[in-house]
């Protein structure tokens, strides 16, 4: 979904990928599924939280992905360290509002800024 507007986008497969990705790239922004095999996608945003602070790098907006609405599975993703939460199934337009949201609100620069500078 993001692809087709430009923006470019890696791929993980599990937490622990998700983990060496940002440890070897610099991202705008992480979208990070709940619920992924080996390491979570909640375990992997904690790890990527302590990196930061460990290493005193710049603050990147995570926004978890999950079919689970519960309140304190969201909620248990706010405390391991993510900026906002989108249910799936998600539409385009819900995915780029949900993400330009979490980066408006780390006072990065928005998906459209993000566009005009390409």
């Amino acid at each position: 979904m993001l692809a087709a507007t430009g923006i470019d986008v890696d791929f993980a497969a599990d937490g622990q990928e998700a983990l060496e990705a940002y440890q070897t790239t610099e991202y705008d922004a992480v979208l990070m599924d709940m619920e992924m095999p080996g390491m979570s996608g909640l375990q992997a945003t904690r790890e990527i939280r302590l990196v930061e602070d460990g290493f005193h790098l710049g603050y990147t907006p995570i926004l978890f992905l999950s079919a689970n609405e519960s309140a304190d599975r969201i909620d248990m993703g706010y405390q391991m360290g993510g900026d906002g939460h989108l249910n799936k199934p998600f539409t385009s337009g819900g995915l780029i509002n949900a993400l330009d949201s979490v980066m408006r609100a780390v006072k990065r620069r928005s998906l459209t800024e993000m566009k005009q500078a390409l």
